[in-house]
């Protein structure tokens, strides 16, 4: 009998993953800390997506007034984020499984909210965590977050002044800050139609107080080109109340904006400046530092600015990836408060660039995403205004230009055509790629299907057979990122000499045609798609 119940009693003490990572979360929030994203933490979100429902079901759980620990339920919500996250990864990449299960799951939420069984506080958290992971809501959640909403609202049937109450408090909750406001409703509204969030862009403009109606120019960076022209229409309304900070934001996104679309923008600066509105000047602002990070296998790049503001520090962030994918500012804080965040957060290689880098890539990325139809996050003005004013206009950096101007840099010693065999051939063992190629390896459907089916081939016979062809298909997309990597470490200073010349010399004879399995860099690649391809099969 004893026996038994030690036994019991160990079974019960064996915690699951999903909710030891939950508890360590809500510990750290506790504590007023960031959460640690850990290695065992990404290895977890990597390996379990269809622990999704079990963080759901956490969430669910604890959450009050149904539950009793907030904390814990916001562990499983930050647990649910990032696996959602990474599933959004996969779907990026074309894995039909990761879209498949997303689709599953939001299927599920909205079914169990039809029936009752989840509660009204809970469905606006899972939007919340889909739109931070950049997952479209589904038409099934978002059909049920709008009836619930319209439940709700024939309950309190709020009159007009009720309404302009409403936006007021949403306001002041977010401090008058613009930014943070539009952050919120993002959230808030991800599972809500473009008609409906349209609908509140136009009421911010044309109710409650002037901070209303900065949010409602920020709506015209919206993702949802029915949001942007709800807001662009209701903002001409109201043009003349529009303050010279307004004026200002107007006129730097308008650019940002895809081209049929910006004289909407012009209207409402027109109407404004009839009415006598100036247009503000830039906030004094500046850096004291600039960070990039290397670029990744996906082609994403991050940078991290650090301006003064008084005697603190503000932190801001732009990641780019085939596009302005995210920009924001954070709070003024003190230097260490700034440096613990740092120490945490930059698990990536990352260099001290110049303000001429930054301006180069944020235009560039600006111009491919309005060439995909997207629009920048609106954050990107913020930090514009911290930094003391950008004129960010889309503008391509046109590879051809780019790489001549680095092979210009390099000595005529290193361009001699045995030089340049010597240097492919062992571009595999470059000292400072050490860190940075970790992350350079092809991972999609296609070639995880041809890893897959060569089953126990040697790794060197499937690289070469990778290398000669999937991966020569793609070779364009090598040269870019090793041309683009060249002129990040070309930031670096002179003295620390680092391998910037040789990598540009790779990205010429990539994208010249020369045989991949003759250059060590790409064999590095090459075998190293099929390491991760193999791990991943073996783990799911």
């Amino acid at each position: 009998m004893a026996r038994r119940d030690n036994v019991t009693r160990q079974a019960r003490s064996v915690v699951a993953p999903t909710d030891q990572h939950a508890r360590r979360f809500a510990a750290a929030i506790a504590k007023g800390r960031m959460p640690v994203l850990s290695a065992d933490l990404q290895v977890y979100f990597e390996d379990s997506p269809n622990e999704i429902v079990a963080a759901l079901e956490g969430v669910v759980r604890h959450l009050p007034p149904a539950g009793d620990d907030e904390a814990l339920a916001v562990g499983y919500l930050f647990v649910l984020q990032g696996l959602l996250e990474h599933l959004r990864y996969r779907i990026d990449r074309g894995y039909a499984d990761a879209a498949a299960l997303i689709a599953d799951f939001q299927a599920a939420v909205a079914a169990q909210a039809q029936a009752g069984r989840i509660d009204r506080h809970v469905l606006p958290l899972v939007a919340g965590a889909l739109q931070q992971a950049r997952i479209p809501a589904s038409p099934e959640l978002v059909a049920v977050s709008e009836k619930l909403a319209t439940d709700q609202a024939r309950e309190t049937a709020p009159a007009e002044a009720d309404i302009d109450a409403a936006i007021a408090g949403m306001v002041a909750a977010a401090g008058g800050d613009p930014f943070l406001l539009v952050e919120e409703l993002a959230e808030l509204g991800h599972a809500m139609s473009g008609q409906v969030r349209g609908e509140l862009a136009a009421s911010l403009a044309c109710a409650g107080p002037p901070e209303g109606r900065s949010a409602a120019v920020l709506f015209l960076l919206d993702p949802d080109a029915t949001v942007r022209h709800a807001a662009a229409q209701a903002l001409e309304q109201v043009a003349a109340t529009l303050s010279p900070s307004d004026v200002r934001r107007l006129i730097a996104m308008r650019n940002w904006r895809p081209e049929k679309e910006r004289a909407e923008i012009d209207s409402v600066i027109r109407v404004a400046r009839a009415a006598g509105v100036e247009c503000a000047q830039w906030p004094a602002g500046g850096t004291e530092a600039i960070l990039a990070s290397t670029i990744d296998g996906a082609a994403s790049q991050g940078f991290l600015l650090l301006s003064p503001t008084g005697r603190k520090k503000r932190l801001s962030s732009i990641l780019t990836k085939g596009g302005i994918a995210d920009a924001w500012s954070g709070k003024p804080e003190t230097r260490r408060q700034i440096e613990s965040k740092l120490a945490v957060g930059m698990d990536a290689p990352m260099l001290a660039v110049s303000r001429q880098y930054l301006d180069r890539w944020a235009a560039h990325h600006l111009w491919l995403g309005l060439e995909r139809g997207q629009t920048p996050p609106a954050g990107l003005l913020q930090v514009a205004e911290t930094i003391g004013g950008a004129d960010w206009q889309p503008a391509a950096t046109i590879f051809d230009d780019a790489l001549a101007a680095l092979i210009a840099g390099i000595p005529g010693t290193m361009r001699g055509s045995g030089t340049v065999a010597t240097i492919l051939r062992r571009s595999g063992e470059l000292a400072d790629l050490a860190h940075i190629e970790e992350a350079w390896f092809e991972d999609d459907p296609e070639i995880a299907r041809i890893v897959a089916d060569a089953g126990g081939a040697s790794r060197r016979r499937l690289a070469t057979y990778l290398l000669q062809t999937v991966i020569a298909r793609r070779r364009d997309k090598w040269a870019d990122l090793f041309c683009r990597t060249a002129s990040w470490l070309r930031e670096a200073s002179a003295e620390r000499d680092l391998c910037w010349p040789d990598l540009a010399i790779v990205a010429k004879a990539v994208a010249e045609g020369a045989e991949l399995t003759d250059i060590g860099l790409m064999r590095n690649i090459a075998s190293r798609t099929i390491e991760v391809l193999r791990d991943t099969s073996s783990t799911r």
